[in-house]
């Protein structure tokens, strides 16, 4: 089998991750699709640990890699406090650039009071671009109660920010030449600073919602998209869903480049966004409390029993299963 850039496919990587020996009883999360992070049982905290590689651009890959992995342990429920990174670099690479990325690394954890404790890098022969790889630790204790709770059939399905903030930045800044003439020039210059804002963090959204009681879990989106996302989430909860495309908020007035490089944004890279499963009883108290603090969001489904199937209504009516898949953005590459 031949096989595309990005993540594995899930049911592949499943056949692998039974390779694996069991874990200890004090892992509480477990590798598996659409886990976040790991959870281990350390007496009064969890430990959550989470790990990521930054590889579809290397501008800014210092910032992005520590949110990345920021954003997968708030998923679990603990606040980002450690952080390693391995960093391999490419043959005749500047000192300039080494330093820069060393920068971009300290700005972001000292804005997020976030402790860097170790690492390695090293110049890698035959690399052709610069690649870092993060790994995040945070502590919940566990007096603030289990976290992912139950999710049940009829509680919703919402989707805080808009899809895909990642990758239209990415666009933005890797194929900016490109984009001239297609669009504003204003518009090319506020898409490449999207990963700054709206953000590619979800670190103050998922912190606010996890004091909420009829937040029942978290998960963000990142390659392939939130298509992929919700199949990862479900595949996580083992649950199904049936989604609604026309409520998915897809960024306004970038239509024609997602046309022009023939990319679909559900199926495009979308760290910055997040998936939330709300207890239907408690929606209402939630949706008070995202709009108090004004933080966009969409409730764009219900979750159903796994035998439903993932499923999407499309904006014509028309309804398609919901399946692991590869990131459009390759398609820029």
């Amino acid at each position: 089998m031949k096989l595309k850039e990005g993540k594995l496919p899930i049911d592949l990587l499943q056949k692998f991750l039974r390779i694996l020996p069991s874990s200890s009883e004090k892992i509480k999360i477990k590798p598996g699709a659409g886990a976040d992070s790991a959870v281990i049982d350390a007496e009064d905290y969890y430990i959550v640990v989470s790990q990521d590689p930054i590889t579809f651009t290397e501008k800014d890959i210092g910032y992005y890699s520590v949110m990345v992995n920021a954003n997968d342990v708030v998923c679990m429920g603990a606040k980002p406090e450690f952080f390693l990174f391995t960093l391999l670099l490419p043959q005749g690479i500047s000192e300039v650039k080494i330093r820069e990325i060393f920068k971009e690394v300290s700005k972001i954890c000292k804005k997020l009071s976030i402790s860097v404790i170790g690492g390695h890098t090293e110049i890698t022969p035959f690399l052709k671009r610069t690649i870092i790889s993060g790994t995040m630790i945070g502590l919940r204790k566990k007096s603030d109660g289990i976290f992912p709770k139950r999710v049940r059939k009829g509680d919703y399905l919402i989707c805080v920010k808009e899809v895909p903030i990642e990758g239209i930045s990415i666009i933005a800044k890797e194929k900016k030449n490109d984009l001239k003439g297609l669009i504003d020039d204003k518009l090319i210059e506020r898409f490449k600073k999207y990963h700054l804002n709206p953000g590619i963090g979800i670190i103050k959204e998922g912190l606010l919602l996890l004091k909420n009681k009829n937040v029942c879990a978290l998960h963000d989106p990142t390659e392939s998209g939130i298509f992929n996302g919700i199949y990862e989430f479900c595949e996580f909860l083992n649950l199904g869903v049936v989604v609604f495309e026309d409520r998915i908020p897809v960024i306004k007035n970038a239509k024609k480049i997602f046309d022009y490089f023939n990319i679909d944004p559900l199926k495009t890279i979308s760290s910055g966004s997040l998936l939330v499963a709300v207890k239907k009883e408690g929606i209402s108290e939630v949706e008070d409390l995202l709009k108090k603090n004004r933080i966009k969001y969409s409730i764009i489904g219900e979750f159903r029993d796994k035998k439903y199937g993932r499923r999407m209504i499309t904006e014509n009516g028309r309804e398609i299963m919901i399946f692991s898949c590869q990131d459009e953005i390759s398609k820029i590459f």
